[in-house]
């Protein structure tokens, strides 16, 4: 486990592929910088052991107590990182502030790379008047 006064992080493996980072305390300005590090070296440390980057990272979201702009600035750089890497990111046990930021910035599809709308498309019929033909 690796600390900051306000902040803290443990990694493990949880199975072959996977990475799982618990973040606990406060990821804001002071703490951004120390968590990107930390997680990046747990990457590299994966790769190191593994022979591979793994293909999911799960980051533990339950004892985050506080995440600011710059947290939230941090774990767009981590998407940023993994996304050309092939890792998938996930965002666990999120606590409530965290959903509320994920959703008043539009954030939380990005960061886990999931599509924003995955319902399948409207055929025959416009968007905003449902059940009838579009005009040709």
């Amino acid at each position: 486990m690796s600390t900051h006064p306000s902040f803290h992080v443990t990694t493990r493996t949880s199975r072959p592929g996977a990475l799982t980072v618990a973040i606990g305390g406060e990821l804001d300005y002071d703490t951004s910088d120390f968590f990107l590090a930390l997680v990046t070296s747990a990457l590299d440390e994966h790769a190191r052991e593994h022979g591979a980057a793994p293909r999911d990272l799960h980051l533990d979201c339950a004892a985050l107590t506080v995440l600011d702009s710059m947290g939230l600035s941090a774990l767009l750089m981590l998407r940023r990182r993994t996304q050309p890497a092939g890792i998938a990111l996930h965002l666990d046990n999120r606590p409530a502030h965290l959903v509320r930021m994920l959703d008043v910035t539009g954030t939380a599809d990005h960061l886990t790379g999931r599509s924003r709308d995955s319902s399948p498309p409207l055929t025959g019929r416009h968007a905003d008047e449902p059940g009838t033909a579009p005009a040709t």
